[in-house]
């Protein structure tokens, strides 16, 4: 009888190993995972089970990188790989290539649980989101360079000539893609050059818009100083970027689109406010004309020339005031162009945030020297109608005297020489007029009181408004 071989612990684990490989490879085997834990060195170690057995896995550091989705405790998987035995230990065990989950595909499992675990941080809270500008100026865009998404939002900008744009080009999809657009976000935030972010790209499948579902890029949207909108796919596309953003708009041009017409109703706002504040003044300095025209001939006033020639000369330099207001306004907005055109030919990280202040000023001055003329203007009319008030006949009637007037003549009679006997006058008195005939016109002519009226007569003078004879 022959003796049987004598193996070697080695040998006979190569031996298994060979037999396993040769039977065993590239299997699949289905459980839940149990024990899973990564290493300092990127392998990832856990179980599979059911109710009847166990197994142990491992996936080496190139195979665990390539896994979307995070291991969990209680998943159902799919593993693919080779049956093995561990040399060093004598474990039996499955080198895994592939896993995959039960139910959502890989990607999908990946988004939902990034997406709970960035909410769980507040990072999709509405109450870190900021409003967008109310006038949005310059405009940064962070997309392919050579996508049909910059140049649609390009179209809808060039509706605007104010609108500045600042491009910060990265890979949309790809390996590389999301750590590109993580930079561009950082570039543009710290170079206090725009009011707020555009980060787009057209449709695709959710593999190729994954980037935008990539921690990284969340982060970098929730930590960009401006706001940030996303225009991301098609309608129907939600990535993690949009929970993130200040505002999600279905598509690139959406996101433009929001941008501009901001921008005009902000400007539509101005110029009715504009309108409104013309039309006031005219109407005041209208009614302060039409108030100086009807007291313009009365007795009272001819003791105040220099008064009426001051109230005209008043009234006709705010008749200018809105000439004058555009003139400053050109003016303004000149010396603003000015600044910004010589703050585009400076280093735009050197000196944008000072021209920025200088701007600002500018446009607190101007709003402020606006507002005092018109407080100005405003003041000299209300100071002219007082003095009008001041001045009118009625304040002299008050006192016990009284105008005589030549019936149906409207100004006052001043000398009794001009008296022909037979002729009609008019008194009029603080309360009511009385009607008087001449007898005789002498040096002092006398006359005969043949009517009288109450305060409540009919009898119309130059000083009742709207009264009739």
């Amino acid at each position: 009888m022959m003796r049987d071989r004598v193996w070697a612990v080695g040998a006979v684990i190569d031996q298994v190993n060979a037999l396993l490989e040769s039977g065993f490879s590239g299997i699949t085997v289905e459980g839940e995972v149990t024990g899973a834990t990564r290493s300092a060195r990127g392998h990832l170690y856990f179980s599979l089970k059911d109710g009847e057995a166990q197994l142990d896995c491992v996936a080496w550091a190139s195979a665990a990188r390539r896994l979307r989705f995070d291991l969990e405790d209680g998943l159902a998987v799919e593993a693919t790989g080779s049956l093995t035995v561990y040399r060093a230990r004598g474990r039996f065990q499955l080198v895994v290539t592939r896993i995959e989950p039960q139910g959502l595909g890989a990607l999908q499992l990946a988004f939902e649980q990034m997406k709970r675990r960035l909410e769980a941080e507040g990072l999709f809270a509405p109450e870190r989101k900021r409003p967008l500008p109310a006038v949005p100026q310059r405009i940064g865009i962070v997309t392919s360079a050579t996508g049909a998404a910059l140049r649609d939002i390009l179209k809808v900008l060039r509706r605007h000539a104010n609108i500045e744009v600042v491009v910060a080009p990265a890979t949309v999809q790809g390996n590389e893609a999301a750590s590109e657009i993580a930079a561009s976000l950082d570039r543009l935030g710290a170079s206090n050059l725009v009011d707020v972010v555009i980060l787009g790209r057209g449709g695709g499948s959710l593999e190729d818009l994954w980037a935008f579902n990539e921690e990284e890029v969340a982060r970098a949207v929730a930590d960009c100083p401006v706001p940030v909108v996303t225009g991301v796919g098609h309608e129907v596309d939600f990535t993690i970027a949009d929970f993130v953003a200040d505002f999600r708009a279905a598509t690139p041009t959406q996101a433009a689109e929001i941008l501009v017409t901001r921008l005009e109703e902000s400007q539509g706002r101005a110029e009715d406010a504009r309108a409104r504040l013309g039309w006031e003044l005219r109407r005041h300095l209208q009614a302060a004309r039409a108030r100086l025209a009807g007291a313009q001939g009365s007795a009272g006033l001819a003791r105040v020339p220099h008064r009426i020639e001051v109230a005209r000369f008043r009234l006709a330099a705010a008749d200018r005031l809105p000439v004058l207001l555009e003139d400053l306004a050109a003016r303004a907005r000149n010396r603003l162009l000015h600044a910004e055109a010589v703050l585009r030919r400076l280093p735009g990280l050197i000196a944008a945030t000072g021209h920025r202040r200088l701007v600002d000023s500018r446009t607190e001055q101007l709003a402020t020297l606006i507002r005092g003329h018109v407080d100005h203007a405003r003041t000299a009319v209300v100071t002219m109608e007082r003095a009008l008030q001041h001045l009118s006949p009625r304040r002299v009637l008050d006192r016990g005297y009284s105008i005589t007037t030549l019936e149906g003549q409207a100004g006052p009679l001043k000398s009794a020489g001009a008296l022909r006997g037979g002729e009609a006058l008019v008194t009029t008195l603080a309360e009511g007029t009385v009607r008087s005939l001449v007898v005789k016109s002498r040096g002092g002519a006398r006359s005969l009181t043949r009517s009288s009226s109450s305060s409540s007569s009919t009898q119309g003078t130059l000083f009742d408004d709207g009264g009739s004879q």
